[in-house]
């Protein structure tokens, strides 16, 4: 059995799939493997999908796509969110617009290049994957850090030795943050150098 441009796309409208997998076809189609990948790599060379990881595509004609909504998809089946820099500059607590999506998952370090837009997912271990809810705006729905554990998230990173990442710039005279909360999330790290660092941070 095959399934046409025209009819995959009516089926992407119909399901409002915007970020999807191949998997994500075949249980609504009941289509071969192979059959739904040729469908896809067809609407892929005429610019109608991409493939941003193998077997996970993105809906090109979707309206107001936001690159976050990819997030829980590049490291699935581990969870993964939106953290760190771009979690914080969202809130306003940095100035910095990062120009690369960062993200935070229990599965290995991994960078990706796509059409959406490149992506640095950090490690962080099991006992650390909370502190986020998925926010809806607009037409997106993506797992974003709420600003405390986006801000811990970055410094417990930064901190760790050879890391990649740069602590915080503060932008005013005080952290736009919930000096409580930060307490309390902090004591959930156990991680000496970060309790240390907002102590002499806050």
């Amino acid at each position: 059995m095959s399934l046409s441009a025209a009819s995959l796309m009516r089926l992407l409208r119909r399901h409002e799939l915007r970020v999807f997998t191949t998997a994500d076809i075949l249980t609504l189609t009941g289509i071969e493997p192979s059959a739904a990948t040729k469908a896809l790599t067809r609407l892929a060379d005429e610019d109608l999908v991409s493939r941003i990881k193998k077997g996970v595509w993105v809906n090109g004609l979707a309206s107001g796509l936001s690159p976050y909504e990819a997030v829980p998809y590049l490291r699935a089946p581990w969870p993964a969110y939106v953290s760190l820099y771009s979690a914080l500059a969202d809130y306003g607590v940095v100035a910095e617009i990062p120009r690369v999506v960062y993200g935070v998952s229990p599965a290995v370090p991994k960078r990706y290049r796509t059409s959406l837009g490149d992506f640095h997912i950090h490690h962080l271990p099991d006992r650390l994957i909370w502190g986020y809810e998925v926010k809806r705006q607009g037409s997106s729905a993506y797992p974003v850090a709420d600003p405390e554990k986006a801000f811990l998230d970055l410094v417990s990173l930064a901190l760790t030795p050879r890391s990649p990442l740069e602590l915080p710039h503060r932008r005013e005279r005080e952290w736009p943050l919930d000096k409580e909360k930060l307490k309390r999330y902090a004591r959930k790290f156990a991680f000496a150098p970060l309790t240390h660092w907002l102590k002499k941070e806050f």
